[in-house]
């Protein structure tokens, strides 16, 4: 049988459901985050591929490059403790490593 829920029950699990904000403003947020990195990831392009026509090192922008997906890898790992995340994270983690190291040293 169907329960009836006074009004009060009604906003009370309203408010505990959006206390993060609503679904369309999450969508909002994580879309335009999205969007966002995309266009960082376009510029890293672009400036790699400058500095590499001129000669000149790239591994600060491999730094921030493999800073995104080390990031992107140990969220999605923390959500869905997935192997291949726990890889791909290691991969990016050793690469994020090594670009540090060639970039400490050219200063």
């Amino acid at each position: 049988m169907e329960e009836k829920l006074s009004r009060e029950e009604i906003l009370s699990r309203s408010r505990q459901e959006n206390r993060k904000g609503d679904e369309r403003e999450r969508t909002i947020r994580v879309e335009g985050e999205s969007f966002s990195l995309l266009f960082a990831l376009l510029m890293g392009l672009i400036l790699l591929f400058w500095k590499r026509a001129h000669g000149l090192p790239d591994e600060d922008v491999m730094c921030m490059f493999w800073t995104a997906c080390v990031a992107n890898r140990l969220y999605r790992l923390t959500q869905r403790k997935n192997t291949f995340d726990l890889v791909t994270l290691l991969l990016s983690l050793a690469l994020l490593a090594w670009n540090l190291v060639k970039f400490f040293q050219m200063t």
